[in-house]
């Protein structure tokens, strides 16, 4: 019973995990499609 606790608990916190990657990833590829925007701003 003590494995099938552990198995549930670690599917949880590959989900949360899989959820924190995903909008990491979105969050770095706005940031890569602003920076060059205020960059470009600032150069002008």
């Amino acid at each position: 019973m003590k494995n099938l606790l552990i198995s549930i608990a670690d599917k949880i916190l590959l989900r949360r995990r899989a959820l924190i990657e995903a909008v990491n990833d979105e969050l770095k590829n706005i940031v890569q499609i602003e920076i060059p925007d205020i960059v470009h701003s600032v150069t002008l």
